[in-house]
């Protein structure tokens, strides 16, 4: 009972990717996960069966199903490149300081006090 619901989990995980490739047309799906890692040598095959079989053919060619390879630090990994990938956009530069034109605090302190 419990490989009928993996393989049926397996047809509905390629479904679900297949809709992902019709509206994207990624050239590349890594899954990956605890579950992605338990389970994916055994149903990979199934995964990309369902997904090639459910999306339009064209975008289906161009698209490689594959488990991540970095385990499960992935998340970890991810987010820690999120700074980079900003920096990168930004041009490698860091960002210009905004010019302020707030006063030091002790002015500020002296203008509150100062009768109007």
């Amino acid at each position: 009972v419990a490989l009928a619901v993996l393989e049926e989990t397996a047809e509905y995980l390629g479904a679900g990717l297949s809709d992902l490739i019709n509206l994207f047309q990624p050239e590349r799906i890594l899954i990956g996960g605890w579950a992605g890692l338990q389970l994916g040598t055994r149903f990979l095959p199934a995964v990309r069966r369902h997904a090639a079989t459910y999306a339009l053919r064209h975008p289906a060619d161009k698209v490689n199903i594959d488990l991540g390879k970095l385990g499960p630090d992935a998340v970890t990994v991810g987010a820690a490149i999120l700074p980079l990938a900003d920096f990168f956009a930004g041009g490698g530069r860091r960002p210009e300081p905004a010019a302020e034109d707030r006063l030091p605090a002790w002015r500020a302190a002296l203008r509150q006090r100062a009768p109007h």
